[in-house]
């Protein structure tokens, strides 16, 4: 378990060196991940191009100076190796020019697209030359400036050297935090790799006892999955018992009966019909009482006077 732990740890630190490697590129503009094509130039003089400088076509950029060689020891003549897409078709009358991308005199190259009808194949050597722009009259006109614009120049780069000093600082900084944010939380999945094992440890016995009781709870299952399938189809059984009797119509019936008796009390408790009269009709129940009060002295009268109500003739 250990060594899994500083597996995930390692593969955890070289993905973190990747993505920083690839965002230091893409802050530099370079795509690591796309595919380049290699093109040439040859100058007599680059004046201050650098191998990080950018390449434009059209005003976008969309490639890098990759490397600045000279082909003899008196450098008369300078190889630049630059890279652009590998979907860009260049036509072979092209040129690749060193120009002023800014106001400040930074060069950069751009390639001025050609109308031929052929194109140039990866690893050519593209026709270069200079641009003489507005830019270089601007230059001629500041000349006079030059000693003020250096120290400026001077000011301005003590300046970015503080500024990227702060920031290699605060980089450094912060790649430190992440390894110690990496070397926490290998600490902490040690620490809990130690109690899953003392747990486990501890724990074995019950562990056993509760794969046994799966187990045969399985088996149990197993054993007596024919009464199961029994039970299951008597319950289907008695479903479809229920369905072909029509449960449902009797259902509905005995719903109807119990409205029409609920009708009929409901008549009754209203004093309507006959039984509805007896039940609510004081008059009646007190004359019915007086009727079968007398018929009863009547029979009684009878029991006790029969003469008087029986008259019997001898012939």
């Amino acid at each position: 378990m250990k060594f899994k732990i500083e597996t995930k740890v390692g593969v955890i630190a070289i993905i973190t060196i990747v993505i920083f490697v690839w965002g230091v590129n893409f802050l530099k503009g370079k795509d690591i991940f796309g595919r380049q094509n290699t093109y040439y130039a040859v100058y007599k003089d680059i004046g201050g191009l650098l191998p990080t400088s950018y390449v434009f076509i059209n005003g976008m950029k969309v490639g890098q100076v990759s490397k600045i060689s000279y082909s003899d020891p008196q450098m008369k003549q300078f190889i630049v190796r630059f890279e652009l897409p590998s979907k860009l078709s260049l036509p072979i009358n092209s040129v690749a020019e060193v120009f002023n991308s800014d106001i400040l005199g930074s060069k950069a190259m751009r390639v001025v697209i050609g109308d031929a009808a052929t194109y140039f194949n990866p690893g050519d050597t593209m026709l270069s030359g200079a641009e003489g722009s507005v830019l270089n009259e601007v230059g001629k006109f500041l000349e006079p400036y030059t000693d003020k614009l250096e120290n400026i120049l001077n000011n301005v780069d003590t300046v970015v050297a503080s500024l990227k000093e702060i920031t290699d600082n605060e980089a450094k900084r912060n790649f430190r935090s992440a390894l110690a944010n990496i070397n926490n939380i290998s600490a902490h999945l040690t620490t809990v790799s130690a109690n899953l094992d003392r747990i486990v440890s501890t724990e074995k016995g019950r562990i056993h006892e509760i794969v046994t009781n799966v187990d045969s709870l399985a088996t149990t299952l197993n054993s007596n999955s024919q009464k199961l399938e029994n039970i299951i189809s008597n319950i289907s059984d008695i479903s479809d018992t229920i369905a072909k009797n029509k449960l449902g119509e009797t259902l509905s019936e005995l719903n109807k009966t119990i409205g029409n008796l609920s009708s009929s009390m409901e008549k009754i408790s209203q004093g309507k019909g006959n039984v509805g009269k007896l039940i609510n009709d004081d008059n009646l129940y007190d004359n019915l009482q007086k009727s079968i009060g007398d018929l009863d002295a009547l029979i009684k009268d009878i029991k006790e006077n029969p003469k008087k109500y029986i008259k019997v003739s001898v012939f």
